[in-house]
């Protein structure tokens, strides 16, 4: 045995580096051959060409001279334009009260037949999915740009990586998530199996937010689809013209694999549209979007009863305390900051920075914001920081909010003004925005930015920095920066909100945990086991552990009532919920005499 040890380990002593990396090599290979011919079959591929308009450098549109998404003259369509460029893209018919009516019929008929799937057809469909998603990356990130204003980099992380990891997530977790769950039976009945079931809802509606378009869509239309459950989706009328192709997208992926299509119902409108959807009848909504907005949403689904999932929206902290590595902290911070040009529910609108690293932190910030280009990633021939803002609008919103702050005694370093692109004066853009010395009475703080604004604030204690993160009525997500684990933790235990990253931004998101909030920012969770639970019905079941033991009424609790029936249930209950052994004991003899009396 010996001999046999100091062999093997002569051999491989005599193996060179280059020989030991080309055998994990090798075996690494091997595995990937054998999952592909093991896998293959679960891949249909198909192909949907984007629209010529999403193409880079595209340039025929007419430049609106003030782009709107209604016209007068013709208000029953939505007129779709590139907001980093102003040019015209598309005009679209918008939905009606009978097309929602229209596409619940026919939602509900294909979803009889869905519901008869087995997991393994949907996992094919979702994998043939998520194989165009990544083969066709550039495409989904051109046209959500084009549609939005968005860089290519801000699509890649919020419409591409984002949603692979969802449909990853679900393929390999989904199943066991929705799988039958035991609990413990009670000792009144210990012959029972108890059982949670998660049952298809039936047909759910999605009325999501225009910021990341293709994201937005298809994590309720998979979440829905795995569960076998149909699905409207809603988009914002913002981003009717991305639709167009992202609906074909979900709709060939489920004929090539052999389903109905109807499953799966895009509509676009305006809000009376939404209202239509939140009306008719759907077995469960989500809304993505405003806190008013989704108090309506709310109130309309109660003529039905119709359970909501509401995400409304944040005012996300981040808290740097004085032990904080800046240099690891601040690439994370400018992301969470500037992401989307800060058009994201999880964005960071106010930084909390320790008095002993503000002016650090302001000057480095500063440093970097200045060199931010702004512009349309598919037109300009620059490397593009920070795209344009979705909605027309906001440049004078967002002013008056910096302009009052600063009436009230912020400072403003950097920008708070529209920009003006010199190629396309009618483009939708917000300069890279740096406020500083802001405190938590001023206006800006009283309402969702939802821009390129850094926000920053000073703060003496780590009781002052919850307090001041707690006092907005929003409660979406915060995040901590602490060279000190122990401190970030205990920091995040006393914050009022439904997300904390200790050292990150947006971590929790893809790390599928539930996703949501407090306050006007939520209702309900979605993501993650909980959030795939959250569109199901959960149906609680109890069957006989034993096929011949069942549950039997004794015939002192029998109707007519016996007089000792009081007295049999208080036997009952002492026999099995008191602590003295002696008591019991006097219980059984209390039964026995009850029963035979």
């Amino acid at each position: 045995m010996f001999e046999f040890i100091e062999l093997t380990t002569k051999s491989l002593l005599e193996l060179n580096l280059t020989q030991v990396l080309i055998s994990i090599l090798t075996i690494i290979i091997s595995i990937l051959i054998l999952k592909f011919l093991l896998f293959k079959d679960k891949i249909v591929k198909f192909v949907v060409e984007a629209p010529i308009e999403a193409k880079p450098g595209w340039n025929d549109g007419k430049i609106l001279e003030k782009p709107c998404l209604r016209d007068v003259s013709n208000p029953g369509y939505i007129t779709c334009y590139d907001p980093a460029t102003g040019q015209f893209l598309a005009t679209i018919p918008a939905h009606t009260d009978d097309d929602v009516k229209e596409a619940l019929k026919k939602a509900r008929n294909a979803q009889q037949k869905w519901v008869q799937t087995t997991f393994a057809e949907r996992k094919r469909v979702l994998n043939s999915l998520l194989n165009f998603i990544i083969n066709n990356q550039e495409e989904i990130c051109w046209v959500s740009s084009r549609d939005t204003g968005k860089t290519l980099v801000d699509g890649k992380f919020g419409e591409i990586l984002s949603t692979c990891e969802k449909i990853r997530w679900i393929i390999k977790r989904g199943e066991k998530a929705l799988a039958t769950e035991y609990r413990e039976a009670s000792p009144v009945m210990p012959y029972k199996l108890a059982k949670i079931e998660y049952h298809p809802l039936g047909v759910v509606a999605a009325l999501v937010s225009w910021n990341y378009p293709f994201h937005n869509t298809f994590i309720p239309i998979i979440s829905s689809l795995f569960i076998g459950n149909g699905i409207l989706i809603k988009a914002s009328e913002q981003v009717a013209w991305s639709m167009q192709y992202y609906n074909k997208i979900i709709k060939t992926c489920l004929i090539e694999c052999g389903h109905d299509p109807d499953i799966v119902q895009f509509l676009c409108g305006f809000p009376d549209c939404g209202e239509a959807i939140v009306r008719s009848g759907v077995d469960g909504i989500t809304f993505i979007g405003s806190s008013s907005v989704g108090k309506q949403v709310m109130k309309a689904a109660s003529d039905n009863l119709t359970p909501c999932i509401l995400e409304l929206g944040g005012k996300d902290c981040a808290i740097i305390r004085h032990d904080a590595n800046l240099s690891h902290a601040l690439p994370i911070i400018m992301r969470g900051t500037f992401q989307n040009a800060g058009q994201n529910c999880v964005g960071l609108e106010r930084i909390l920075v320790h008095e002993s690293l503000y002016n650090e932190f302001v000057d480095r910030v500063t440093d970097q914001i200045k060199k931010m280009k702004v512009g349309s990633v598919l037109n300009d021939d620059i490397v593009v920081d920070v795209g344009a803002m979705t909605m027309s609008g906001q440049g004078e919103r967002l002013q008056n909010l910096i302009q009052a702050s600063v009436s009230e005694g912020a400072k403003l370093i950097l920008g708070g003004r529209p920009y003006i692109h010199p190629k396309y004066p009618t483009a939708q853009y917000f300069e890279p925005t740096l406020l500083i010395d802001v405190t938590p009475q001023m206006t800006i703080l009283k309402q969702e930015l939802f821009a390129p604004i850094m926000v920053v604030m000073k703060f003496s204690t780590d009781e002052e920095a919850i307090e001041i993160c707690n006092k907005s009525l929003y409660g979406l997500g915060n995040s901590v920066f602490s060279g000190d684990q122990s401190k970030g933790d205990w920091m995040s235990k006393r914050l009022r909100c439904g997300m904390v990253n200790v050292n990150d931004f947006g971590a929790t998101y893809l790390n599928n945990l539930p996703f949501g909030g407090v306050g006007i920012s939520w209702f309900g969770r979605f993501g993650g086991i909980e959030g795939l639970r959250s569109l199901c019905l959960m149906k609680s079941v109890t069957t006989d552990r034993i096929p011949f033991f069942k549950t039997s009424i004794p015939r002192v609790l029998d109707y007519p009532m016996h007089s000792n029936g009081s007295s049999f249930i208080s036997n009952l209950v002492i026999l099995l919920y008191d602590n003295s052994l002696i008591d019991k004991i006097k219980a059984i003899t209390g039964l026995i005499k009850n029963s035979s009396s």
